[in-house]
């Protein structure tokens, strides 16, 4: 599973194009930080022990993990789509949809 180039979309939105590459950008910082490589932030990031686990059961816990971590580092935002995609090497991609929260 490739996390270190992860496509991260809008699905629909408002706002203006600065505060969208920001929330991008914090969503794909996030997402390419193993948990615990941040100093003073040990909880921010992924777990990427998940990783060692097989494929199916992989997938459906980096989603979870993928959508915790996105409510709450980034709460201006939800995750509402993940998907895995293996290329002709058999190396998963994921893409991850979000949407502007409600609240």
């Amino acid at each position: 599973m490739d996390l270190s180039n992860i496509e991260i979309s809008f699905a629909y939105g408002e706002g203006d194009n600065a505060t969208r590459r920001e929330i991008l950008r914090n969503v794909r910082t996030l997402l390419a930080t193993p948990l615990g490589a941040c100093p003073l932030y040990r909880d921010f990031g992924i777990d990427t022990a998940i990783l060692d686990n097989p494929t199916p059961v992989a997938e459906n816990l980096m989603a979870v993990e993928i959508m915790d971590a996105v409510e709450r580092w980034e709460p201006r935002v939800r995750v509402t789509d993940v998907t895995f995609q293996a290329d002709q090497h058999g190396k998963l991609h994921t893409k991850v949809v979000i949407a502007w929260t409600t609240s």
